[in-house]
């Protein structure tokens, strides 16, 4: 269903047991696509408004770890989601345009700002007077590491330079703290901090982690050789990296019910997280969805991001009552037959494929015509047939071939600049055994790849924030299979210095 300006719609947040609000403001068309801009309303309900709710409605104002409040105001896909209810129409709450981009709010934003409000009033005033007025005095200073009273991020040199953490107990508005080596005591000084919304953990040796009690909303920890695992309530995106052991053990606010877990392992051995509802399936080279139910059997959201990778099983999909969205991208070894029709998935409200066979493709977009017209979100992007999958396996910028913006030429051209820098680096690898030397000989390979960049975007720019990444990740890439060679060769177990490469690059990049 398409939406008119001023129209209010009500969809309930099982999360708050409750339903939340949301107008749209204008409509407009943004390439081939149509967008809606649709903002967050300040209400709550134990059922559906009535008029007289609907004529009270204001437009949320929201001040999560902002010390300016702000409304929550994004386009989105024009269609309106299943789940979505009409229950008015008033003149635009807000006129102003907006140049954020998201999904249908479905009430998140107001979780973030209660928990704010839980935050005592006295820390949130302090909070938002430090945010406006940084405080440059000196916490805490050795040798090269000096931190601020007005810091908003720890990292690993800061941490590990403090005699004990708390002496960071000093800094009011600190919301990231991050770490990539052990730190004794860690973990219990991020349960205390009550604006520390993110964190990522990696290297800390420790058997047992527990984060109960934090603040925390995303958390990336390393699980090898973790036993336990307990989370924070609150908690909505935790991203798992390392090797977990059969017998980890997570321990979630509902089994996991209102958590979105990122990780490369999609079955995810051990216990917890029996309720999971979302979860995302990173550099996915080979996965079982008869795994993934068995192991995730009430999830309502599942996306896939190949590597590309191959999907097993996916009839299996149809054992998932409750899926609301599926996105697979880079995912291959499935027919057309497997795939489940409409009838059999009938929670589903958005479908996105990208990057699949082109005959599951064609299936896709002829069984589920009828159910777009019902409010499915449908996307079926970038078909590939047999022979792309065989030449774009090494390929990093595969993603980039059928893109709306960016031309087969400039995406062949970017494919044959990784290449070549591949091919060099590796020349260079097998003929410098110093890491010194080795350094010397990679610098201009790094010009000449950065600088092919350079050329292709000044013809017609198309290189903006995600393709910096994924130029910014080829690299990366590349320097692993450098990493790769030297070790297998015995030549040296030293890693390639990327700082300096990576100084390199943002020295001479345009785009």
């Amino acid at each position: 269903m398409k939406p008119t300006p001023g129209d209010i719609f009500a969809v309930y947040n099982p999360r708050f047991g409750a339903y939340t609000a949301v107008q749209v403001t204008a409509l407009k068309v943004d390439g081939k696509s149509e967008m809606a801009s649709v903002l967050v309303l300040d209400w709550l309900g134990s059922a559906p408004p009535d008029a007289a709710a609907v004529a009270a409605m204001a437009p949320a104002r929201i001040n999560f770890f902002f010390w300016k409040e702000h409304h929550v105001h994004d386009w989105v896909p024009v269609d309106v989601p299943r789940g979505y209810t009409h229950v008015g129409h008033r003149p635009p709450l807000v006129v102003e345009g907006t140049n954020s981009y998201g999904g249908w709010p479905d009430g998140s934003p107001l979780h973030a700002q209660r928990h704010w409000e839980a935050i005592p009033q006295a820390q949130r005033d302090l909070f938002k007077q430090m945010d406006a007025e940084r405080d440059k005095s000196v916490v805490f200073a050795r040798g090269d590491v000096e931190v601020h009273r007005s810091t908003q991020r720890l990292d690993t040199a800061q941490l590990t330079a403090a005699p004990v953490l708390s002496v960071f107990e000093a800094l009011p508005i600190l919301t990231s703290v991050n770490a990539d080596a052990p730190v004794p005591g860690l973990f219990d000084f991020i349960r205390r901090r009550p604006f520390v919304y993110e964190s990522v953990v990696l290297g800390h040796g420790e058997r047992h982690v527990d984060v109960r009690g934090a603040a925390l909303t995303r958390f990336t920890v390393d699980v090898t050789g973790v036993h336990e695992l307990h989370l924070n309530e609150g908690l909505d995106f935790l991203i798992l990296v390392g090797k977990a052991r059969p017998g980890l053990r997570i321990h979630a606010e509902a089994g996991g019910r209102w958590l979105t877990l990122t990780t490369s392992e999609p079955t995810l051995t051990g216990t917890g997280l029996d309720d999971l509802g979302n979860l995302h399936v990173t550099a996915a080279r080979e996965v079982d969805v008869a795994g993934i139910v068995r192991r995730f059997p009430r999830l309502t959201e599942l996306r896939i991001w190949g590597a590309p990778g191959y999907l097993r099983n996916v009839a299996e999909l149809a054992a998932l009552p409750g899926l609301d969205t599926l996105t697979l991208s880079d995912m291959f070894g499935m027919a057309p037959d497997e795939f489940p029709g409409p009838e059999r998935l009938p929670a589903l409200g958005r479908l996105w494929l990208t990057s699949i066979p082109a005959d599951v493709a064609a299936q896709v977009k002829k069984v589920y015509k009828a159910a777009t017209r019902a409010g499915l979100d449908l996307s079926v992007r970038q078909p590939r047939k047999a022979d792309w999958l065989a030449e774009n396996l090494d390929n990093p910028f595969r993603v980039w071939d059928g893109a709306d913006h960016i031309t087969a030429t400039q995406a062949k051209k970017a494919a044959a600049l990784y290449r070549q820098a591949r091919s060099a680096a590796l020349q260079a690898a097998a003929a410098h055994a110093s890491p010194t030397d080795l350094a010397s000989a990679l610098e201009p390979i790094v010009r000449a790849y950065t600088e092919g960049f350079n050329k292709l975007d000044a013809r017609q720019t198309f290189i903006y924030t995600e393709e910096r990444e994924h130029i910014h990740e080829a690299l990366m890439t590349v320097l692993d299979a450098v990493d790769e060679e030297r070790g297998a060769t015995g030549a040296s177990m030293e890693p390639v210095g990327r700082d300096a490469l990576i100084e390199v690059m943002d020295s001479i990049r345009d785009f």
